[in-house]
């Protein structure tokens, strides 16, 4: 029998199907940090089995509401295998993929990419620890990759009460490595890159985006390594510029140019995007694609009103240097702004640029980035594609 905890009187998100309940919703207890425990609600009846941590604001972290289930080793292989099965039937060919997206996927805390013969895995929740060589062990059966790396240097360990370290677990390292995205040779760092080596979730809206673009000139603010640049030159955009402040990643988004032949089509500027967008846009309107892919602004509901301020000055400029007719692509990560704040932010800076602008598509993250109901965090990204009179 695990150890129990009780809701307090009162509503809780979890009972409305999200997969968390926080550390001030429940009766405190002696329980060890990291356990599997039981949850009840105030009335003693069953919510779910999950990982307790007090030392984490999201205390509780939902694994099942199936009191009959087991939480053990071959628990969790029934969810990779599960998660395997959907990427499988529905992202045929896919060499680069997420393959395990946290709650999900129903293993909150765990992430796990696939960059052709490489795994990157993130644990990001103390209970996972206890199950982390059983997990490796099932990846390495169902994958069977050359290597599987942790990124483990990150913030939210610390909080998690786990220590901070980058580190092969399993077979051998290869990076860099080269995947292909829609047909664009990509080289990817899994050790020094942003995230996990590349952002993954924005693999479908590189590919559109690139249709949009044959015979336009572009510009990919943000760009990275060049993912969305290079997929609108690769498409026969006319010339493509892309800006990022990172001088590694221009360093090789101008290596991925060349490995794909695409030279001769791009620009790779070295600055900062919000100076280069201030500057450029003095010029006039003389793009016809603009690209607005910026990390996020906020990591927390007390940061948002400067986040929206950040997102209405670049998406003003952006609107600034599109040419009447003209495409603007925007996005945003942040999941403390919400699909309609973005929008409204959209509206002011169409409004203070003097440009009417017409929605065409709203998209989002990919379906190897599944999206719980229950948790609207889990729907973060917000792609518009707008068309700009």
């Amino acid at each position: 029998m695990s150890d129990t905890l009780r809701l307090k009187p009162g509503s809780h998100r979890i009972l409305e199907g999200a997969p968390w309940a926080y550390r001030g919703e429940m009766f405190h207890s002696n329980i060890t940090p990291g356990r599997v425990v039981t949850l009840l609600e105030a009335n003693g009846r069953f919510v779910g089995q999950g990982f307790f941590n007090p030392a984490s604001l999201i205390a509780f972290r939902l694994l099942t509401r199936n009191i009959h289930d087991t939480i053990n080793g071959a628990w969790f292989r029934d969810r990779l295998v599960e998660a395997q099965r959907i990427r499988r039937e529905f992202l045929p060919g896919r060499e680069a993929y997420r393959v395990v997206n946290s709650e999900a996927d129903q293993i909150p805390g765990l992430i796990v990419d696939k960059y052709g013969p490489m795994l990157v895995m993130e644990i990001l929740s103390l209970g996972l620890e206890s199950f982390k060589s059983g997990i490796i062990e099932d990846l390495a059966d169902i994958y069977h990759p050359e290597g599987i790396y942790e990124r483990g240097d990150l913030a939210v360990r610390t909080k998690e009460g786990l220590p901070r370290e980058d580190r092969l677990v399993y077979g051998r390292m290869g990076n860099p490595l080269t995947i292909t995205e829609n047909g664009v040779l990509l080289t990817i760092d899994i050790a020094g890159g942003q995230k996990t080596g590349h952002f993954l979730d924005q693999f479908d809206n590189r590919r559109r985006v690139g249709e949009l673009s044959t015979g336009k000139d572009v510009f990919d603010a943000f760009c990275h390594t060049g993912g969305f640049a290079l997929s609108c030159a690769r498409h026969g955009a006319g010339h493509v510029v892309g800006i990022d402040i990172n001088a590694d990643a221009i360093a090789r988004a101008i290596d991925n140019a060349a490995q794909n032949g695409l030279s001769a089509q791009t620009d790779f500027i070295e600055a900062n995007a919000f100076d280069w967008l201030r500057t450029e846009s003095e010029r006039g309107a003389h793009y016809d694609l603009g690209i607005l892919d910026p990390p996020a602004f906020t990591k927390s509901k007390e940061s948002v009103p400067g986040a929206l301020r950040g997102y209405k000055e670049i998406n003003l400029r952006g609107l600034k240097l599109i040419r009447p007719g003209g495409l603007l692509v925007t996005s945003s990560c942040s999941y403390h702004v919400s699909e309609t704040q973005f929008i409204q932010v959209l509206q002011d800076a169409a409004k203070d640029a003097k440009r009417p602008v017409r929605i065409l598509e709203i998209r989002g993250q990919g379906l190897d980035h599944p999206i719980l109901p229950g948790l609207p965090e889990s729907r973060y990204l917000k792609c518009l594609v707008c068309y700009v009179n």
